[in-house]
């Protein structure tokens, strides 16, 4: 297929949302995968709604998605090619004038008939059909005609859109046919729906594509989840961009609702974050330790750079956003950690005692690795006579602020020996007050 010219068309009433990006992807994707051309195009016609807030932030959530625009329009740019394209269907008698706009005459009997790439034949009864403003009073154009002018005008060969939109194609048409031109092949794409299979709203987790990324994710991750909202390739669930370039068309564009389902994207940003160079990881990282509260940029730049690279590598399997990793790595900072509640039984007083001479030996220790640290605890806990069981889970939690995690060996070489001591000897002292 060569000359593919697709768009996506927003209008800048809101943010860009989970529903507006899949469209913006399939768009992007179809461009690519056909060495096409995809282009951004800003319907501001509405001037009552449309703001500049609105298209900063579209072009925002793009930009973050990696999604990329060959061309780039504003429909109120436009406005004198609308106005030509209004008097031609005057001229040829499929439009009038009444109350200061300009009406398109629809047809009253008969089938219009939409041959849609993914939905198939679909039939609209044209007794259904009002004639319909093209023009308002004001000069502006309303979305159908100001649709196909643009199209029209942008070489458009295919049109991309939501299925909410299919109700329009036939009004498009007759319009392009009282025009004699031909018109684009029209592709609608099923609904997302909600996991209790309604219309997606904001109580399924519909927020602007960017607050996905202050939760966390990552845009390879929200990439991947968007494309498979309706798409498939045989049985494979992760795909990078390239993959989805040399994979992706429309036949493989299923014709039934896709269920936005977040644990999935959830799975999909672990995998991703297993994926990720350690190096690109530990640099987002730093962003959200700073949004999340856990360190400051200074306390960030103090931390040796291999500490923060192993930190990724032991924790990026056990964290599902960047959120989560950040708090995870809340123990490589200085300051007091909070004991889980699920932990607080294991924080007894008769262990004040063997943490103070844990944390004491901690403070010598010339081998700060974790079989170094190893050999020096278990030299501590012979002389105490007690067995590393009954220390192990109690000290992991005061020293990285969990019960769960890599090895407690790893975990106090990652924190480091000064640092895991003086955790060890406050704790020793709450425990002390316990016992008095």
């Amino acid at each position: 297929m060569t000359g593919v010219r697709v768009r996506f068309a927003p209008s800048p009433t809101g943010y860009l949302h989970v529903g507006g990006a899949r469209t913006a992807l399939f768009n992007w994707l179809f461009a690519r995968h056909h060495g096409g051309t995809f282009i951004l195009r800003i319907e501001d016609t509405d001037r009552t709604r449309s703001t500049e807030e609105a298209i900063d932030q579209i072009v925002a959530s793009l930009r973050w998605l990696g999604l990329d625009w060959d061309e780039f329009y504003r429909q109120t740019e436009r406005l004198s090619l609308h106005q030509r394209y209004a008097e031609e269907l005057l001229r040829r008698g499929a439009a009038y004038e009444a109350d200061g706009a300009i009406w398109f005459r629809m047809p009253k009997e008969g089938v219009t008939v939409v041959h849609d790439l993914i939905a198939g034949k679909v039939e609209f009864q044209n007794r259904e059909f009002k004639d319909l403003v093209i023009l308002r009073s004001d000069g502006t154009p309303t979305y159908n005609f100001a649709c196909v002018v643009d199209d029209t005008e942008m070489g458009i060969t295919h049109v991309i859109r939501g299925d909410e939109h299919l109700p329009n194609t036939p009004k498009q048409l007759h319009m392009y046919w009282a025009l004699g031109l031909t018109p684009p092949k029209f592709a609608h794409i099923p609904l997302i729906l909600g996991p209790d299979r309604t219309k997606l709203s904001k109580r399924h987790g519909a927020v602007s594509v960017l607050e996905y990324r202050r939760k966390g994710i990552l845009p390879e991750a929200m990439v991947n989840f968007l494309a498979r909202l309706g798409w498939s390739h045989g049985d494979q669930e992760i795909f990078s961009r390239e993959e989805l370039i040399r994979y992706f068309d429309l036949d493989g564009v299923g014709q039934s609702p896709s269920v936005f389902d977040e644990q999935k994207l959830l799975w999909l940003n672990r995998e991703w974050m297993r994926r990720l160079p350690v190096d690109e990881l530990a640099e987002l990282l730093k962003e959200f330790l700073v949004l999340e509260g856990v360190a400051s940029s200074e306390e960030i730049e103090a931390l040796p750079k291999t500490t923060l690279y192993r930190a990724v590598e032991l924790f990026r399997d056990r964290s599902r956003t960047l959120v989560e990793l950040a708090h995870t790595a809340r123990m490589l900072f200085p300051g007091e950690l909070a004991v889980p509640a699920e932990a607080q039984e294991l924080l007894q007083p008769e262990l004040a005692g063997p943490f103070v001479a844990i944390a004491q030996a901690l403070e010598r220790a010339g081998d700060p690795s974790p079989m170094g640290l190893e050999t020096t605890i278990r030299e501590v806990l012979a002389q105490l006579n007690l067995p590393l069981k009954a220390v192990a889970l109690p000290m992991r939690v005061v020293v990285s602020g969990s019960r769960v995690g890599p090895g407690l060996f790893e975990v106090l070489a990652l924190v480091g020996p000064k640092l895991a001591a003086e955790r060890l000897h406050r704790a020793a002292e709450k425990l002390k007050e316990m016992k008095g």
